[in-house]
């Protein structure tokens, strides 16, 4: 993605991140270091993304993302207890979960909207997230062109990150049905609410993987994935819309004023 911003770039050029590493390392550059020349050369785009973003209601949001599990042991190793209380230690169930992908669309005002797991490999592309966003629509309410940010009805606007596989016709879909898509900027990845939603995510799979170490796969998601509260979802929109725009310098101005950004932005919540 931050080669794709350079000047002469062309979409034919393809690579994968094991060539990329090689490259970098032949020409003695780490991959911080290329971020942050990236991150230099182009410091607009996030600013006037991040104002038009704020101009979008929380309610009018839904991010979508996809999320992927290598597979791993997901045990937990360390634990915490109560001093002076006796320490009972889990069983040491080596089960190791699948690789797995999983497409999710959250809603601040509903909470879980949408959400595909699968298997991996062979891993999602673009016509498993054409799809998904299939499976979305029936979610959605249309966007109705022309009326003011503060008009628009719920969930009418999908917003999502610039990955290969969320390709410019899955936008044409989505426009096409009535829904207005909205693309992340790049370098912008910290407002992406979703991201925190799948923390919490892994986070419910490692317990459930640990309070139910005899069920199927496809129950701990379950499980997981109901755990996944409208309130709680609605937490990590409003976290993620605070860091983010802690991150724009300028943006909301300097000073001690971030305890009253919701009253400052009315329109955000409405």
């Amino acid at each position: 993605m931050f080669l794709s911003t350079l000047t002469g770039y062309l979409e034919s050029y393809k690579c994968s991140i094991a060539t990329l590493h090689r490259v970098l390392r032949a020409a003695g550059c780490s991959y911080k270091k290329l971020y942050r020349m990236c991150r230099e050369r182009d410091q607009e785009r996030p600013a006037a993304f991040a104002n038009h973003f704020l101009s979008v209601p929380l309610r009018s949001l839904v991010s979508a993302d996809e999320t992927h599990k290598d597979g791993g042991d997901l045990r937990r190793r360390r634990g915490r207890w109560l001093l002076g209380a006796r320490f009972e230690c889990q069983s040491r169930d080596r089960r190791a979960m699948l690789r797995t992908s999983t497409m999710m669309a959250v809603s601040y005002t509903e909470g879980v909207l949408h959400s595909v797991t699968t298997p991996t490999p062979p891993s999602q592309n673009s016509d498993d997230w054409l799809l998904f966003l299939n499976g979305l629509l029936t979610t959605m309410i249309l966007f109705l062109p022309g009326l003011p940010w503060r008009l628009q009805p719920d969930r009418c606007v999908p917003l999502y990150d610039n990955a290969p596989i969320h390709s410019a016709e899955a936008d044409a879909f989505m426009r096409v049905n009535g829904i207005f898509p909205l693309r992340l900027s790049p370098y912008s990845s910290e407002f992406q609410p979703i991201e925190e939603v799948f923390s919490e995510h892994s986070h419910q799979l490692k317990t459930a993987h640990d309070l139910y170490p005899g069920v199927t796969e496809t129950l701990l998601y379950a499980v997981a994935l109901s755990k996944l509260t409208s309130p709680n979802i609605a937490s990590h929109f409003e976290h993620s819309l605070l860091e983010a725009v802690r991150s724009v310098p300028g943006l909301c101005g300097t000073g001690g004023a971030w305890d009253g950004l919701f009253s400052s932005l009315p329109d955000v919540r409405e």
